[in-house]
């Protein structure tokens, strides 16, 4: 089960003129243009933030008779110090961080007795974030993250988006309402692709050194493809002085369905945390690179079975997993584009490989029960020290021409591993590329990792 429920965020940068907040500040409450509630971006000021999450309610799984519910409990603890940089850029791109985690893990119990845990590494605990159309981006500049990794850091009502429930305005008096932008309470929220969204912030206490805002939002739409609709309900304390929210708090509930990359939800999740000035750590950056890093460096870490590893890009999550095999589903704009299981095969002598004809018979008799038919056969010599046999094979489906990708990969030890795609012809050009990227990276390891894997 990941930290939380697969959420992502963003920030918007709001910059109130100097002439309004010393009239503010003057004033105490109400300024000579209305009430200016903004938010600091200032890069010399560094915050750490202490967060707890606890989920509760049902984990929803199909079964032969409809669906079947199961218990679950989860909780997640993180902590971090935190630095903010300006940018030119508007609503969720806005945002460009650094984070120094302390903590950051998460416990959960399916059923009676089925019990997971994802933990950071401590060599992955320095995070660089920036904003996107509809997560944060995450990454370590100093080694890769795995998927449970970056599931783990995409925490609901994140600080850094939450900054977006203030006003992106002055306001008149102490009674006007205002709405969040449209973007937001998705982003808090985890929603991938919103379909609707409403969101209703209002001050309930306002004084010269703080303000109350109460929230309220309700958004539908998809999270990795699976339909949900989600509601959220809390407060914040917002500091006037040091232009931050100093606390919050919310009620997350969720009604998600069953789908192609995850089991379905009905659960509530309550969120706390509160934010204050730090002394900044020496460990902690005072720059970050104001681009987004190319796609190469955004590659996960992916350890199979059988001690062999390689890179995936961001599109691809894990479905399933057993110590025989590792199923990746991809997706595109909320929808299943490809799978891929990746699976030892029998060993082979040292500097020998399976010849191409037995593989061959093996791929066909795979493809029987499919109706598919074998269209070619290649044999690669070396592909990152690797022989590779490709074997592509079509059939029908649904009125839909299907693709099979069947790659057999030998080490020179004689280590085999197996990589089979499996697509809709209409999607080969979203997949195009990322079999060769995986192919490209592949490498036999002496134990599986137990630590981060440097870049």
């Amino acid at each position: 089960m990941s930290a939380a429920l697969a959420v992502s965020s963003g920030l918007i940068f709001m910059a109130g003129s100097s002439t309004c907040a010393r009239a503010d500040e003057n004033t105490g409450v109400l300024a000579a243009d209305g009430i200016l509630l903004a938010d600091s971006s200032n890069p010399q000021q560094t915050t750490r933030v202490e967060y707890a999450l606890k989920i509760e309610g049902k984990l929803l799984t199909p079964a032969q008779n409809g669906t079947s519910a199961w218990n679950l409990n989860s909780s997640g603890k993180f902590a971090f110090d935190q630095r903010r940089f300006a940018s030119d850029a508007t609503g969720p791109f806005a945002v460009r961080a650094v984070r120094r985690f302390a903590a950051a893990e998460t416990e959960s119990v399916v059923g009676k007795d089925h019990a997971t845990s994802v933990v950071l590494p401590s060599q992955a605990r320095l995070i660089h974030l920036y904003g996107t159309e509809d997560q944060l981006l995450q990454l370590s500049p100093h080694v890769r993250l795995t998927r449970p990794q970056v599931d783990l850091l995409q925490i609901p009502c994140d600080p850094l988006v939450a900054t977006s429930l203030l006003p992106a305005r002055n306001l008149k008096d102490e009674r006007e309402k205002w709405n969040a932008d449209a973007w937001v309470i998705p982003m808090l929220v985890g929603v991938d692709a919103a379909v609707s969204q409403t969101a209703t912030c209002q001050l309930k206490l306002l004084t010269a050194s703080e303000a109350v805002v109460t929230f309220e939002g309700t958004t539908t739409g998809a999270v990795t493809g699976s339909a949900t609709k989600v509601t959220l309900k809390g407060e914040l304390i917002f500091d006037r002085t040091q232009r931050f929210i100093r606390a919050f708090e919310a009620v997350q509930s969720e009604q998600r369905e069953p789908g192609p990359f995850s089991p379905g939800l009905n659960v509530t999740a309550t969120i706390v945390w509160t934010q204050a000035s730090a002394v900044p750590a020496n460990s902690l950056p005072d720059t970050m690179p104001e681009q987004v890093p190319d796609e190469r460096k955004l590659l996960l870490t992916l350890a199979t079975p059988g001690q062999v590893m390689l890179l995936h890009n961001r599109n691809w999550h894990v479905f399933h997993e057993t110590p025989e095999m590792v199923m990746l589903r991809m997706m595109h704009d909320g929808s299943l584009v490809a799978q891929c299981n990746i699976s030892p095969s029998p060993a082979v002598p040292a500097g020998e490989s399976t010849s191409e004809e037995e593989y061959l018979d093996e791929v066909q008799a795979a493809l029987a029960e499919r109706k598919g038919a074998i269209n070619s056969s290649k044999i690669h010599d070396d592909i990152n020290g690797w022989r590779v046999h490709h074997v592509r094979a079509l059939g029908k489906a649904n009125d839909k021409t299907l693709i099979w990708d069947y790659f057999l990969c030998t080490a020179k030890s004689g280590q085999q591993t197996s990589l089979i795609f499996s697509y809709a012809a209409e999607d080969e050009k979203r997949v195009a590329g990322s079999p060769e990227q995986m192919l490209g990276t592949l490498t036999v390891l002496a134990n599986r990792p137990k630590v981060a894997l440097p870049r």
